[in-house]
């Protein structure tokens, strides 16, 4: 879509998406996991905003590398709600 058709919204948020996905990318070559998490869930997090207000961007998220040795946090298991 041309730019110049784009609502300014439309706009700001095509442009907050592709900085989300450098932050992630950025993050994935970096030893910090938590990073890595909170880049992941930012971008997640403005696609769905993107959605919910009508704007269609790209949703790849770029997949997360191997982590390095050392990397992992100890014990981690994914977020989830408690069995009942």
């Amino acid at each position: 879509m041309k730019p110049s058709t784009l609502s300014l919204f439309e706009q700001e948020m095509h442009d907050q998406v592709a900085a989300a996905r450098d932050a992630v990318t950025e993050a994935q070559n970096r030893t910090d996991p938590l990073l890595l998490q909170a880049a992941e869930a930012h971008l997640e997090s403005l696609v769905d905003l993107a959605r919910r207000n009508g704007v269609t961007v790209d949703a790849d998220i770029p997949a997360a590398a191997d982590p390095a040795p050392g990397t992992t946090v100890a014990g981690s298991q994914p977020l989830a709600a408690p069995a009942v």
